[in-house]
C-alpha cells in the first residue's frame, strides 16, 4: 500500500518509482553569459553538491527532489535540463531507434503535447527541423498521440555526430518568477538583477535605494535576498506533471523554504520619477508575501538624499538606467551625472550601474575603485560598474 493514497500500487507506478523516481540522474542548469561563476558557487552552497562547469551553465547528479529544489532556490538560473540519453548517430534510422530506447512514457504524462527544439553543428544530420519531426513522431507514439495539457518541451543538440537528448524541467524560464501583476517597458530580467546585486556585495543586511525602479525588479529581488525568500516558491513548473512527481513531498520542501523566510532587516527604497510605474508598483506590492519590505516613492535621483530618505548608514545604489532608445542622445552622459550626484551625496554607499558596454564614459573606465563586470541582456552586451566612490 502506498502510504500517501492508502491505494494499490500499479505496476505503472512501480515502473516510475523503479527507473525514474528512485535513480540518479544528471541534471544540467543554464544561465546568462557571464554568470556561470556565481551559479557555480550558488549550487555548490546551497546544494551540497559539487557541480561541474559546461558551457553556458553547470551539471550536478541527484534524484529528482534535488532538482526541484534547484527549481526553487536558484536565483541566477534560465532553465534546468533532465538529460536522458547520449549517443552517436549519423542517420535518421539510428537517430530514431535510440530515441525509442527512452522510457518516454515514464517520463511524460500520457497525451502530453511535445515540443522539441534541436541545434546541430558539424553533423552529418544538419536539418534541425527534420530531427525535430522524426523525434516530436517517436515521442508522440510512445505517448499514445498529442492531448491538450501544457507542452513539454525536448531539447536535441548535436556536436560532431554526437547527440544529447534532454527533458526541460522548468516549463516558462526560471527568470519568470509570477510575481508581478504589472508590466513596464525596457525591465530587466530577474536573474540578472540578482545577479547585480551579488556583484555589488548586497546581502539584505544594508539599505538598498533602487532610484530608477520602473517595474521594481531590482527591489523585488532585493527584498527576497533580505528576507531568506527562494525565488521559486510561487510559480508552477513542468515538472509538476510527470508520473515521477510527488506532491506531498514538494509541498513539504516548500514548506521548509517558506519556514527560513524572515522580515527584512533592513529598509528598501525604489523610486522613480514615473509617477505610473510607483502607482503600478504600489498595486503590486501588497500582493507580496515580502512587499511590506519595499517603500515606493515617486521622486527625482537627482533631488534625493540618503538623509532626506532616513537613512543613516551606507548601504546600496543599484541603477539601471534608461539607455539607447529609451534616452535621446544615447546614456553616456546620464552615467556620468549619476556618478557626480553619487560621488557627492552619496560617498560611502556602494554602487552598481548596468549600462551598454559602448556607453562607459572612457574618466569612468579610469577609476581605480570601479570595477567592470561583463554581462549579457536580450543579445545586448552589458557592462555593470561596481564599487564605491
Amino acid at each position: 500500500m502506498d502510504e500517501t493514497s492508502k491505494k494499490p500500487v500499479s505496476a505503472f507506478e512501480k515502473r516510475v518509482k523503479r527507473r525514474i523516481a528512485s535513480r540518479q540522474h544528471t541534471f544540467y542548469i543554464s544561465t546568462a553569459p557571464g554568470l556561470i561563476g556565481r551559479l557555480e558557487r550558488e549550487v555548490a552552497e546551497t546544494l551540497g553538491v559539487i557541480p561541474e562547469r559546461l558551457t553556458g551553465g553547470v551539471s550536478f547528479a541527484g534524484r529528482l527532489e534535488r532538482m526541484w529544489e534547484a527549481a526553487l532556490s536558484r536565483r541566477f538560473a534560465n532553465r534546468i535540463l533532465v538529460r536522458l540519453a547520449e549517443f552517436s548517430a549519423s542517420d535518421f534510422r539510428r537517430l530514431e531507434k535510440r530515441c525509442r530506447e527512452v522510457p518516454w512514457e515514464l517520463w511524460l504524462p500520457e497525451g502530453a503535447a511535445v515540443e522539441v527544439a534541436a541545434s546541430a553543428h558539424h553533423c552529418r544530420l544538419y536539418h534541425t527541423g527534420a530531427i525535430e519531426e522524426r523525434v516530436g513522431r517517436v515521442v508522440d507514439t510512445a505517448l499514445g498521440g498529442r492531448g491538450q495539457m501544457a507542452a513539454q518541451r525536448i531539447t536535441v543538440r548535436g556536436e560532431n555526430d554526437r547527440f544529447t537528448l534532454s527533458l526541460d524541467a522548468t516549463g516558462d524560464a526560471l527568470y519568470k518568477r509570477d510575481l508581478k501583476v504589472h508590466g513596464g517597458r525596457a525591465p530587466i530580467r530577474e536573474t540578472l538583477a540578482a545577479a547585480i546585486l551579488d556583484m555589488v556585495g548586497y546581502t539584505g543586511a544594508e539599505p538598498l535605494v533602487d532610484p530608477m525602479c520602473g517595474t521594481g525588479t531590482f527591489s523585488i529581488e532585493a527584498a527576497m535576498v533580505a528576507s531568506h525568500t527562494a525565488p521559486g516558491l510561487f510559480r508552477s513548473f513542468a515538472f509538476e506533471a510527470w508520473p515521477s512527481f510527488r506532491l506531498p513531498a514538494f509541498q513539504h520542501l516548500r514548506e521548509g523554504l517558506l519556514a527560513k523566510k524572515m522580515a527584512a532587516p533592513a529598509k528598501i527604497v525604489a523610486s522613480d520619477g514615473d509617477g505610473e510605474a510607483i502607482r503600478r508598483l504600489k498595486e503590486t506590492l501588497p500582493h507580496l508575501p515580502f512587499g511590506e519590505a519595499i517603500t515606493p516613492l515617486q521622486a527625482d535621483f537627482f533631488e534625493l538624499t540618503p538623509e532626506a530618505l532616513g537613512l543613516k548608514e551606507p548601504g546600496v545604489v543599484v541603477f539601471n538606467p534608461p539607455y539607447g532608445k529609451r534616452i535621446a542622445g544615447g546614456g553616456s552622459e546620464l552615467v556620468l551625472r549619476l556618478v557626480e550626484r553619487l560621488s557627492s551625496c552619496w560617498a560611502g554607499w556602494r554602487i552598481a550601474i548596468a549600462v551598454p558596454k559602448n556607453q562607459i564614459p572612457s574618466s569612468l573606465r579610469k577609476k581605480s575603485s570601479l570595477s567592470v563586470y561583463p554581462l549579457a541582456h536580450g543579445g545586448l552586451d552589458l557592462s555593470v560598474l561596481c564599487g564605491t566612490l
